[in-house]
């Protein structure tokens, strides 16, 4: 079983949401066998799925904050979450409340969870290619997430190169 799994989150033909797919398609080539690097359009119960049975779970998203730079890079944890606690109905489930709820249901989810999010500028618009800014944090995201990485594995297990 592999011991963390680093998720890329988003849609790759909406601009900047597909900053975190972008991200992953560049660790897939950086990390060893014992990191799971996956692409994914998942939120609440689905992403729990998806994260079950590892140590570790990162998560890269795009996000847009009231005041926010384009091209900030944010690291959260699940307890950065918890403002969001709620749960309208099981299809509007966010991260938080499906944590919770997992918890209760006794699903093996990671002991450590890391979010990094990239402040964006467009989401609506369809491309694939990322606007300047946002792809000019990509590297930066890209370092950091292996950064968090190297604390979880032996430098034998990865190939940081």
């Amino acid at each position: 079983m592999k011991k963390s799994i680093v998720v890329g989150l988003g849609n790759p033909i909406l601009t900047d949401d597909g900053v975190g797919i972008k991200v992953a398609q560049i660790l897939r080539k950086k990390v060893g066998n014992e990191v799971e690097v996956v692409e994914a359009s998942l939120a609440g119960f689905n992403l729990l799925d998806l994260l079950a049975g590892y140590e570790t779970a990162i998560l890269v998203d795009a996000i847009q904050t009231k005041g926010g730079k384009v091209g900030d890079i944010y690291k959260f944890g699940l307890e950065d979450l918890a403002f969001s606690h709620r749960l309208a109905s099981v299809h509007d489930i966010n991260l938080y409340t499906a944590w919770r709820l997992g918890e209760q249901l006794n699903i093996k989810l990671p002991k450590k969870l890391v979010i990094f999010a990239i402040e964006v500028e467009d989401v609506l618009t369809f491309s694939e290619k990322l606007t300047p800014k946002v792809e000019a944090a990509v590297p930066e995201v890209c370092e950091r997430v292996l950064d968090e990485l190297k604390g979880e594995h032996d430098m034998e297990d990865v190939n940081f190169g």
